[in-house]
């Protein structure tokens, strides 16, 4: 990525987040995501391998709310 979709910032940063998915009524909340975001205005992009990952966490058998820490389980 080349500049920020959002504002066209050039600065874009290595970073970590928080996401919380939900499916079927089904809550997860995952920590420590990794992800790019923008010095400017803080938009954040995810990569696809973590968006892989995340999609592999979601279709897991969680419990109604789940609070997990992805470099635990990616």
């Amino acid at each position: 990525m080349k500049k920020c979709f959002v504002c066209g910032h050039e600065t874009i940063e290595q970073g970590f987040t928080s996401k919380m998915l939900e499916d079927k009524g089904r809550f997860v909340i995952i920590k420590d995501v990794p992800c790019l975001i923008c010095a400017n205005c803080g938009e954040i992009y995810l990569e696809t391998d973590v968006m892989l990952k995340l999609e592999n966490i979601l279709n897991r058998n969680i419990s109604e709310l789940e609070i997990i820490s992805y470099r635990q389980v990616a």
